[in-house]
């Protein structure tokens, strides 16, 4: 009976191998997103919404396409919100650590939802704390076909600087 049950897991786990893609390939990904610092990385240009730049395993700019507050509660000088919306981020997948776009990288764009979760003063309208879920929707270039998720938690550095510091990953 062992015998026929370990045969049965070792056929299993054959058969789920096989059937992955051989040109997928799976990346765990962290780094930082902060607004971007001087027009040298190009991230002002291309949208209309928010932009911010992208470092750590994923290098490029990430743009802000559509945020709708879906609930709005204002308590005790706190206001939370909850919104959902679209981003997505042109670059690249810095595989071999160094912390640029090289040409063997991966490059291309990764399009998202999100839900966010956070915490304003009510007054000023400046963040006190908030996080973030994204699923990649869809992607083009090297990152055709992406799967995967981020997730950021949002750092208070000052009163006008949120970094977000990201984890996750990316199959492709």
């Amino acid at each position: 009976m062992r015998k026929t049950i370990a045969a049965a897991a070792v056929a299993a786990a054959l058969a789920c191998v096989l059937a992955a893609p051989a040109s997928a390939a799976s990346y765990r990904v962290s780094g930082d997103q902060s607004p971007p610092v001087t027009d040298a990385n190009k991230c002002f240009e291309r949208s209309a919404g928010a932009s911010y730049t992208m470092t750590g395993n994923l290098v490029g700019c990430w743009y802000t396409d559509t945020f709708i507050v879906v609930k709005d509660t204002k308590r005790n000088g706190i206001e939370e919100i909850h919104a959902i919306g679209t981003e997505h981020f042109v670059g690249c997948l810095d595989v071999d650590g160094g912390r640029h776009c090289a040409s063997a990288d991966p490059h291309g764009t990764l399009s998202f939802t999100f839900t966010f979760v956070g915490q304003l003063n009510a007054t000023t309208k400046k963040e006190i704390r908030g996080s973030c879920h994204h699923p990649i929707v869809s992607g083009t270039g090297d990152f055709a076909g992406a799967t995967g998720v981020l997730n950021f938690t949002d750092t208070i550095v000052n009163e006008t600087l949120v970094s977000s510091p990201y984890k996750g990953h990316v199959e492709f």
